[in-house]
């Protein structure tokens, strides 16, 4: 395998073979190392546990040729926001050459920081307007959207006329965050074109600011969905059914979230589903709707019972 030893400004390659279970490899420098990086080609079939500090991996992020080097360093420098040397390697890889290693460090932005914020904002609106990935400009905006930050909502509005459902999606669920009436007018015209990331901001913005009108097309997508698509809006659409006013679409809504907590137990989801069934038999028994409760309470038990 390949180590490159980085040191006094250049890099030097050991080509070497580990041929015991357990090999100690000694090379000489004149100086201390700025990085020994073990498999510098980055194709070995391994799990690799490194011992390197957190300004090794700046200097890989910066110094390193490959993907996999950029993205240990991403990795390493996430949690370490607080370290100047770890902003500069997250800051940098919002402009990273490859979308996937952009994106990478968009969602890893501690935006509580202002010493990330504050650089970091202007960089995402430019990737939120700019970039040429659409999945980079979604990620961007959903960043932008949770900081509910002034002077972004014609951003989002323009989002709104891509071509990107994945767009389209993260730029609706940030208007809703900020101002939720619009975000509710707005998703009306996507009703007859959505799919996956729009389809799911769509039930996001109608379970938090609709009513009982949305309540069918909510209920339509949620029962027609996918396995992964159905999971990822189970949430909303629990919330939904425990506020609708009309008692039939709560107990649609409890039927529907009992046969898939039957369906798919095999893959471990009824106890988080029965806790779900239990928070809108709660909200119902507030709001006076006992049939519904009573509807909870039985699917809960069919639950329990079925194999």
């Amino acid at each position: 395998m390949a180590i490159d030893i980085y040191a006094g400004g250049k890099k030097t390659r050991h080509k070497v073979w580990m041929n015991d279970k357990a090999d100690t490899l000694t090379f000489a420098s004149a100086v201390k190392p700025d990085l020994v990086n073990v498999d510098g080609d980055k194709v070995l079939l391994a799990q690799k546990t490194d011992s390197k500090t957190l300004d090794e991996y700046v200097f890989q992020y910066f110094n390193a040729p490959l993907y996999l080097d950029r993205f240990e360093a991403i990795t390493k420098a996430t949690p370490e926001q607080g370290n100047e040397g770890a902003r500069k390697v997250m800051l940098a890889a919002l402009k990273d050459k490859y979308y996937g290693l952009r994106i990478k460090a968009i969602m890893g932005l501690n935006m509580a920081n202002d010493d990330v914020r504050n650089p970091a904002q202007p960089i995402l609106l430019s990737l939120a307007q700019t970039d040429p990935n659409t999945l980079v400009r979604a990620a961007a905006i959903t960043a932008l959207g949770k900081l509910k930050a002034s002077g972004m909502m014609s951003t989002f509005k323009d989002a709104l006329k891509s071509e990107s459902y994945a767009v389209q999606g993260a730029a609706l669920s940030a208007i809703a965050l900020q101002d939720p009436a619009t975000g509710l007018s707005l998703a009306k015209p996507f009703e007859t074109d959505n799919k996956g990331a729009l389809t799911a901001a769509l039930v996001r913005v109608y379970s938090s600011a609709g009513s009982d009108a949305e309540f069918p097309y909510v209920y339509k997508q949620f029962t027609d969905a996918e396995l992964n698509a159905k999971f990822g809006m189970i949430r909303d659409f629990a919330g939904m059914t425990g506020k609708v006013t009309k008692p039939e679409y709560a107990q649609q809504g409890i039927t529907a979230i009992k046969d898939a907590a039957i369906k798919y137990k095999m893959y471990g989801v009824a106890a988080p589903l029965k806790v779900m069934i239990t928070d809108i038999q709660t909200a119902r028994t507030k709001m006076g709707d006992t049939a519904s409760a009573k509807i909870a309470d039985d699917a809960i038990k069919e639950i329990d019972n079925s194999k």
